[in-house]
């Protein structure tokens, strides 16, 4: 049995939806969201990583300009996340209530985001990828490494 086989009790294949997800993401930061979708709707079951899936999809659609339908998954990927790690999905959740015209939406959500005391409102953010893919990423990681 390989690591391909491997299955939790629920039939996800941890490795296989992690691959995804990443792939998912890559898509994303190369600006091919029809292709993120396709890779998150081949995962039927993210099982620990749905936050994960739920921001990539909302992100794709957002990106589709498709704002009203991304609002769902960007709030469950919200709440999902425990803050502050749910800013990510906070800051697009508030972009896509204000593309859809729903501005008070769009003030409150923005409000929810904690920032820490150093960030002045006119910091532009960056957002860091999910996952961080090496060259070489078949290999082991040595001490040297981390």
């Amino acid at each position: 049995m390989t690591t391909e086989d491997a299955t939790t009790v629920t039939g996800m294949n941890p490795q296989i939806v992690v691959r995804r997800l990443a792939a998912a993401e890559g898509y994303l930061e190369l600006g091919l969201p029809n292709y993120a979708l396709a890779e998150l709707n081949s995962v039927t079951d993210p099982g620990p990583f749905a936050p994960i899936a739920e921001l990539f999809r909302g992100e794709a659609l957002q990106a589709q300009e498709k704002y009203a339908d991304a609002i769902a998954p960007l709030n469950r990927a919200a709440q999902l996340f425990p803050a502050p790690f749910n800013q990510r999905a906070l800051l697009a959740l508030s972009n896509c209530y204000r593309q859809d015209g729903q501005t008070q939406l769009a003030d409150e959500t923005a409000a929810a985001v904690e920032m820490p005391p150093d960030v002045t409102p006119d910091t532009k953010l960056i957002i860091a990828p999910i996952f961080h893919i090496t060259k070489n990423a078949g290999g082991r990681i040595t001490k040297g490494d981390n």
